[in-house]
């Protein structure tokens, strides 16, 4: 007898879906070892044209186009929007490894940290009830999905928002899913000393999300506007091209420190005092659950300016549009005039470094359910079993 287990299914548009993704398969591992739990990349199911246009059309855009991200994104909002389905044929000839894997007899409950596997399941009978956990601290349409039996997101007014969508569905307010490692994140002092950082001195971290987008930049206006005693790391993930100019500004190893992927980014941001970045929805909870305010630049037009707005009204950040912007703010938060402490003191309140534990506390799961399965053939996902946690 075998126990039916969660299928976890994420999406590779940027980094963070499949971030969110791989957070809640550690933690349902962690509560229970006894469930099979199986985290795939939904595009690695499709041919590899869609992986290009879907995943690759969104990088595009955002990296290169946000005024056309922006429009996308504001035209297919609102009540009115008919939740973006995709066609039945298309969904046959595009999406059919997926289906496949849905209707595997393995599965008693499918968990999605994107919208579109929701999507393309809308509605329809036969396969396991769905669970989505909503990687923003703002709400789309895309987001508010027929079928869909429970809803995780970030905070309590967001939870009340959606509730008022959907009023039948349960909506609990726990947090995005970030990795387990979070609930237990160093002190200052001891993230500080196991990473060669003067304990004594102020710390900045710049970070431009798992794309590593406007680091360079950011990281400059920030020494432009911090004084001497500040220092600045910069954490570049895939921006290769951001690193190696940093590291030829010439810069003193004691003022800029430059990484480029790291697996450990609770350990840097525990180490900070202030967090720079672009507000995507894991970076920005990552943070929080650290108890670290945000310097928040560069938000993609659409869900990150929600993110920011978000924030903003939290208390936990502020906002800093333009090179120039970031500088200034910089001069500002080590003025030692209390800014950076009320922004940390509001980050900790909104901080849940146990959120994916939290989700998978609540995720309707029965402990007794076995069942003998005969597994289907399907299409070889995407394996996430080392994938980087951290940009």
């Amino acid at each position: 007898m075998e126990r039916r287990g969660v299928l976890i299914v994420s999406a590779s548009t940027g980094t963070g879906h499949a971030r969110a993704g791989e957070a809640m398969r550690e933690a349902i591992r962690l509560k229970d070892p006894e469930i099979p739990v199986q985290h795939v990349d939904l595009l690695s199911l499709a041919p590899s044209w869609v992986r290009a246009m879907y995943g690759g059309g969104y990088e595009l855009m955002a990296t290169r186009a946000p005024w056309l991200w922006h429009r996308v994104y504001n035209g297919t909002d609102g009540d009115g929007w008919d939740r973006a389905r995709w066609s039945s044929l298309a969904q046959r000839l595009l999406f059919k490894e997926f289906r496949n894997l849905l209707l595997d007899s393995r599965w008693q409950l499918c968990l999605s940290t994107h919208f579109l596997p929701c999507q393309l399941a809308a509605g329809k009978p036969d396969l396991p009830p769905f669970a989505l956990a909503i990687t923003d601290f703002t709400l789309h349409r895309y987001w508010v999905q027929p079928g869909v039996r429970q809803y995780f997101v970030a905070t309590d007014e967001l939870a009340r928002q959606l509730k008022a969508r959907v009023p039948r569905a349960q909506v609990h307010a726990t947090g995005i899913p970030i990795a387990p490692t979070f609930a237990a994140a160093p002190s200052r002092v001891d993230a500080r000393a196991g990473l060669g950082i003067d304990v004594r001195r102020p710390v900045a971290l710049v970070m431009g999300g798992g794309l590593g987008l406007g680091v360079s930049e950011m990281v400059e206006a920030a020494l432009a506007g911090a004084h001497q005693d500040v220092q600045v790391i910069a954490v570049c993930g895939k921006n290769a091209a951001a690193a190696e100019r940093l590291r030829g500004l010439g810069v003193d190893s004691g003022r800029l420190r430059v990484e480029s992927y790291v697996t450990d980014i609770e350990r840097y941001i525990s180490a900070a005092d202030i967090v720079v970045t672009k507000p995507g929805g894991l970076t920005a909870s990552e943070a929080l659950a650290c108890g670290r305010p945000l310097l928040v630049t560069r938000p993609i037009p659409g869900q990150e300016t929600g993110n920011t707005r978000a924030l903003v009204a939290a208390g936990a950040a502020i906002a800093a549009l333009t090179d120039t912007d970031i500088t200034h703010a910089m001069r500002r938060l080590f003025a030692g005039d209390g800014l950076l402490s009320g922004l940390a003191a509001a980050a900790s309140r909104l901080g849940r470094a146990r959120s994916a534990a939290e989700i998978t506390s609540l995720l309707d799961l029965d402990a007794s359910d076995r069942r003998v399965y005969e597994a289907r053939s399907v299409a070889a996902p995407r394996s996430f079993e080392n994938l980087p946690l951290a940009g």
